[in-house]
């Protein structure tokens, strides 16, 4: 797959990141600024009517039917990564019916279902948990898409507002650009910023552009509050930051970004080696200048925001013409011929021909039996070294 990191779009790659603008689009598609930032009251009631789980879905109530990991379709067109419980319960409340669970050795337990609506193209998802922290997030990325072979990767949750000036609790901000900033070279002269400062990949940042436009919350009072889908700048890293001395730093240097996160950059460095396509979407749930304005309805309700949000790009036509990973899919040799819509072969008497299977993986992989007989024996004429 194409990694796509590299150009936002090439007038935004020219500017500086104190140049790169915050676009901030309400419900109703309308650009507006920040007026309350909602600290001090509870979050609306979200109308679960309009998800297709029609409820309020339980970590309990995901009785998914489990199939085997051979009877599932890959590739997937995008995988969702969230962490917290409240965040793979909103990602799969957008699932349509008829959703299931597998588990395979690298990646673990994945969802699998579709999102679209009916009589439409539909998507086909892959969702999974991970570990909080960017290098949980690099493993979990790397595992899961050798193995699906996605379209784009999508980092869906909550996390905490930069700027309440520019922000309130339950915007969503959709990643236009992604910074690091706990990477630095220390010297008896100073500090050196070693951070990395990369623009969303270039299919997904396209779509994301327009993420708000026509977007409607999931509220059962949609005048209780303007929630606003917000592009712009992300910053990520290993802490978790509630703390008002860190906050001013942070802050101070790099005004331009609006929210933070410890996941997107483990997110984007994966992406990078894998050269595929991928973006955060994450709700506000709290400030991170150690006011301790986060609270569980909160986080829920940034959750299911993002998750809204994200389900709204991914309605869309544009994933189809999108090209999948196309790095080797770590599968046994049956389950990559299933995939690519074959049956394993057969000998006369109906048993699987593994000798076949072995030649069909080989040749996938451009090798031939010659041409492993001759390693396997150059190996075992090697005398081990002696220690």
């Amino acid at each position: 797959m194409i990694i796509l990191y590299i150009c936002y779009i090439s007038y935004y790659s020219e500017m500086s990141d104190s140049e790169i603008p915050s676009q901030s689009t309400s419900a109703s598609g309308s650009s507006s600024s920040s007026s309350n930032n909602n600290t001090n009251r509870d979050p609306p009631k979200i109308n679960f009517s309009k998800l297709p789980a029609k409820k309020e879905l339980k970590m309990k109530d995901l009785l998914a039917r489990s199939i085997p990991w051979d009877q599932v379709e890959i590739p997937v067109d995008v995988l969702l990564l969230t962490v917290e419980d409240c965040e793979f319960l909103a990602c799969v409340s957008y699932l349509n019916k008829g959703f299931y669970k597998s588990h395979h050795d690298k990646p673990g337990i994945v969802y699998f279902g579709k999102i679209g609506k009916k009589g439409q193209d539909t998507l086909k998802i892959a969702l999974m948990k991970s570990y909080m922290g960017p290098m949980n997030a690099l493993t979990t990325v790397k595992n899961a898409v050798e193995v699906l072979s996605p379209k784009a990767v999508i980092w869906v949750g909550s996390c905490r507002g930069l700027n309440a000036k520019k922000v309130n609790l339950g915007d969503v901000v959709v990643s236009s650009k992604l910074r690091t900033y706990a990477n630095e070279k220390v010297t008896d002269k100073g500090n050196e910023d070693w951070n990395d400062a990369v623009p969303v990949s270039t299919h997904l940042s396209r779509l994301l552009l327009d993420a708000g436009l026509g977007w409607n919350p999931p509220l059962k009072n949609v005048a209780e509050l303007e929630v606003k889908v917000q592009n712009g700048v992300i910053l990520s890293g290993p802490k978790e930051v509630d703390s008002r001395k860190l906050h001013a730093e942070l802050t101070g240097r790099f005004g331009e970004a609006i929210a933070i996160d410890m996941e997107g950059e483990g997110l984007y460095k994966a992406a990078h080696d894998l050269k595929i396509e991928w973006a955060v979407i994450k709700g506000v749930a709290d400030y991170a200048d150690g006011t301790n304005s986060s609270t569980d309805e909160w986080k829920r309700f940034a959750s299911f925001m993002a998750a809204s949000v994200t389900a709204k790009v991914l309605d869309s036509s544009p994933f189809k013409n999108m090209p999948n990973y196309k790095g080797v899919v770590s599968t046994t040799p049956e389950q990559a011929l299933k995939q690519q819509g074959q049956g394993p072969p057969r000998t006369p008497d109906g048993k699987v021909d593994k000798d076949e299977v072995r030649k069909r993986r080989l040749k996938a992989l451009g090798r031939d039996s010659q041409t492993e007989k001759r390693v396997r024996t150059e190996e075992e004429v090697v005398p081990a070294k002696s220690k």
